[in-house]
């Protein structure tokens, strides 16, 4: 196992004599097992090790797996972090099921660790079973390439040396070297579907047909291959342009489905967003000027041959307007009362009390004006004025005390509560905090 594990570590260029490898450890055998043996290593080879632990606070032994690992850190003089989190109020609040949600707060605090230590990468202990697992759990949720592939052994700064050792081998590590280690029950629990997949499908699966375990992780080791060239192959066929916000796809559209569907979701990758089937296919099919909100905060937009896929902006919730001044997101609300006058000014809006008191919030993309010639919906209002899709949540609106709209600023006012010049109304003046006015 040392070799193998070796010459992983040979193949990273970033572990030159003095880098630092922070070790993720959660005090149980696997993580336990990686920190004794790049201990060892880490004195061959001059490179400096600590540990970093985050605590779930999931398990009523969280904390005693905690102090295990800080107390056999400090005997060893190995540097020690450790980060907590409630795992399961983040779950909830989030929408996320728990195992998410922990992995989340845990990669989280792990490269936050590793940013202010200057580690030069965090080391995990997934192990060829891991791996395994992880194929068949894809696959069940369905997948393409990318699932199927597995645990890639470095993404990023993340490394996993144990990735081609299976766990016969470093239970006889373990055994040999005497490592302790603390045990989770919750490994035990097959409601949790991993679990079940360790304890009951797999073994199963080696009893049908021996050493399956192993080939489905070599399997997914060659699917990565394929999916990293069939990515660069993919990118070579359009112009991609990155923006601090936004990632622009040129002329994907002439490469075909399977090209395109597949640039479209690494653009939502770089924003850490996981585009489905179902998503990824209605952003392919968007029409010239056709605009989707997708998940994660972001938003697709085809103009022609090109697709712009972009952060959008967070915008508060709907605020009641008071007399005075109020901040709203990006924007300053000003709200007064008196004769409407005679030259409108620019960025104000004029409405009758009849209005009541007034919200403002984010246009929710429904509702009707009436304007000189009719009523319109907002959307068309929109289209007239040339304003396109990816800039109308700059302009919000104005709702009445009974929900229905009474403006919206930069577009138009409902011709019912339009004062005469004169005529007492309410003024509201909208200026930007931080952006470009509209």
């Amino acid at each position: 196992m040392k070799k193998t594990v070796s010459a992983f570590l040979d193949r990273q260029a970033a572990l030159v004599p003095g880098a630092l490898v922070l070790c993720a450890v959660s005090g149980g055998r696997d993580s336990m097992v990686l920190l004794h043996l790049l201990r060892e290593l880490a004195e061959e080879r001059g490179l400096r090790l600590a540990a970093a632990h985050f605590n779930h606070r999931l398990r009523p032994t969280a904390d005693r797996d905690e102090a295990f690992v800080r107390d056999w850190c400090r005997a060893r003089e190995i540097p020690f972090t450790c980060g907590r989190g409630d795992a399961g109020a983040f779950a909830r609040r989030e929408g996320l099921g728990v195992e998410e949600a922990a992995r989340t707060l845990r990669y989280a605090f792990l490269e936050a660790a590793a940013r202010d230590m200057g580690a030069a990468c965090v080391a995990t202990a997934h192990h060829r079973e891991d791996n395994a697992e992880t194929v068949l759990l894809n696959l069940l949720r369905g997948t393409g390439l990318r699932g199927l592939g597995g645990i890639p052994p470095v993404r990023g700064r993340i490394l996993r040396p144990l990735l081609e050792v299976g766990r016969e081998d470093i239970d006889a590590y373990a055994a040999s070297r005497g490592v302790p280690y603390m045990e989770d029950e919750t490994n035990a629990d097959p409601a949790y579907t991993r679990n079940r997949l360790r304890l009951e499908v797999l073994p199963l699966l080696e009893e049908i047909a021996p050493g399956c375990t192993e080939r489905i992780a070599g399997t997914g080791a060659l699917l990565r291959e394929e999916e990293a060239y069939l990515q660069r192959a993919a990118e070579r066929s359009a112009a991609v342009s990155y923006g601090v916000d936004s990632v622009t796809l040129s002329g994907i559209w002439d490469g075909g489905a399977v090209t395109g569907r597949r640039l479209i979701r690494s653009a939502a990758r770089r924003f850490g967003v996981e585009l489905d089937r179902r998503m990824t296919e209605n952003v392919w099919n968007l029409s010239g000027g056709g605009y989707l909100n997708l998940p994660g905060g972001l938003c697709a937009l085809r103009t022609g041959g090109q697709l712009t896929v972009r952060k959008t902006p967070e915008l508060p919730g709907p605020m009641a307007l008071q007399s005075g001044e109020q901040v709203w997101g990006p924007w300053r609300v000003r709200l007064t009362r008196g004769p409407a006058p005679a030259e409108e000014a620019r960025g104000t809006l004029y409405l009758r009390p009849e209005a009541g008191t007034l919200t403002i919030a984010a246009w929710d993309g429904r509702g009707r004006l009436a304007v000189e010639n009719g009523s319109r919906t907002i959307k068309r209002l929109f289209a007239d004025q040339g304003i396109p899709v990816q800039r109308r949540w700059e302009h919000p609106a104005l709702y009445r005390e009974d929900g229905g709209p009474a403006a919206v600023f930069g577009v138009a006012v409902d011709r019912a509560l339009r004062p005469e010049p004169g005529e007492d109304c309410w003024m509201i003046s909208l200026t930007p905090c931080k952006i470009r006015k509209f």
